[in-house]
């Protein structure tokens, strides 16, 4: 086992640790949801729930709009003649929803993590206030911009890594059989990975950590880390509802699993 100078139990995950820590990461997300009706923190979750339905809807309402022309498009000009016709035309409609499914999901987290930094991230501060009593710190204009500053470069330096190992995962499918099986779990343990990066991240620059230490941190608990992102990411798959509620109750999840790791800094 390997030491971590920002980990409560002082250990790395491994083996067993990684899967066990996993669940414990996922389960997090009833202990949000006991915490935010004993607290009555719903009202929190309006201003962000709106926007992250306004920003898949519009997705949506784009697709709507411009894949059937697209799709015909493709259909006529770029396939040869017997393989154009009302199924292929269809397949192509669907792979073209997939793929606006993919982007939309790899650029949802970093803007809502972005643009809902102020509303998210007191949703985090007054959830370790009702829960461990910590008191919110003074508004303060500096430290804010400050924050958004390192928000925007942890953000931007998931997203692209993100991109980067999901089109690496991608690339395994042509491998027969086993790559059309490995690829898209590859592809899913990478986005668990990086949305609960995200969303603990309010909790680790609360804390005190740089986005060196937080870095460290994530990669010392990333069983936990993906538990969180994957409770995230099945939330999403939620029209909606799951939609409106992903990003209060990924939050106080992350605050959660976050604040019970690591310690205070003195």
């Amino acid at each position: 086992m390997v030491k971590c100078d920002y980990c409560k139990d002082r250990i790395v995950d491994t083996g067993g640790m990684l899967i066990n820590n996993f669940l414990n990461g996922i389960g997090y997300y009833a202990k949000a949801h006991q915490v935010i009706l004993k607290h009555r923190l719903w009202p929190y979750m309006m201003i962000p729930g709106i926007l992250s339905l306004l920003y898949v809807l519009v997705w949506v309402i784009v697709g709507s709009i411009y894949f059937p022309d697209i799709s015909t498009y493709i259909t006529d000009n770029w396939l040869p003649n017997f393989m154009k016709g009302g199924i292929t035309q269809i397949l192509t409609s669907m792979l073209l929803w997939i793929f606006l499914i993919l982007i939309g999901y790899l650029t949802y987290k970093p803007v809502i993590m972005i643009l809902f930094l102020p509303v998210l991230g007191y949703l985090s501060e007054i959830t370790e206030k009702v829960v461990y009593q910590q008191p919110i710190p003074d508004f303060d204009v500096k430290e804010l911009i400050r924050l958004g500053i390192r928000g925007l470069y942890l953000n931007l330096r998931n997203l692209a890594r993100a991109i980067l190992f999901s089109i690496l995962a991608w690339l395994l499918i042509i491998i027969p059989i086993i790559g059309g099986v490995v690829s898209p779990i590859i592809i899913a343990l990478i986005q668990f990975y990086y949305d609960g990066f995200g969303l603990m991240d309010y909790t680790m620059e609360r804390r005190g950590l740089s986005a060196a230490e937080s870095i460290r941190f994530i990669k010392a608990n990333r069983g936990k880390v993906m538990g969180v992102g994957s409770g995230f990411m099945l939330m999403m798959v939620i029209p909606f509802l799951g939609w409106f509620a992903a990003p209060s109750y990924g939050t106080v999840a992350a605050t959660l699993a976050a604040a019970e790791s690591i310690p205070l800094k003195k």
